[in-house]
């Protein structure tokens, strides 16, 4: 039998096209991202893993504001 672990936090995403949403829940350990489709399906990253995503992103961003072309 699976332990519930109750998440810290929970964010859905503000921009949801038909339902088609991600939430992301913040646990003592890590991340754990959600696709409102498949709600059973969860992608489980560790914090350092879930950081240096956001990091990664953030740079892509940064360079597609400043160049005008997809990261």
């Amino acid at each position: 039998m699976e332990s519930v672990v109750t998440p810290l936090w929970t964010r859905r995403s503000s921009r949801c096209d038909n339902d088609h949403c991600v939430t992301v829940s913040r646990r003592n350990q890590g991340v754990d991202v959600f696709d409102s489709i498949l709600p059973r399906t969860v992608l489980s990253f560790s914090d350092s893993s879930w950081r240096a995503f956001l990091l990664d992103l953030e740079t892509r961003t940064a360079r597609t504001a400043r160049t005008g072309r997809r990261a």
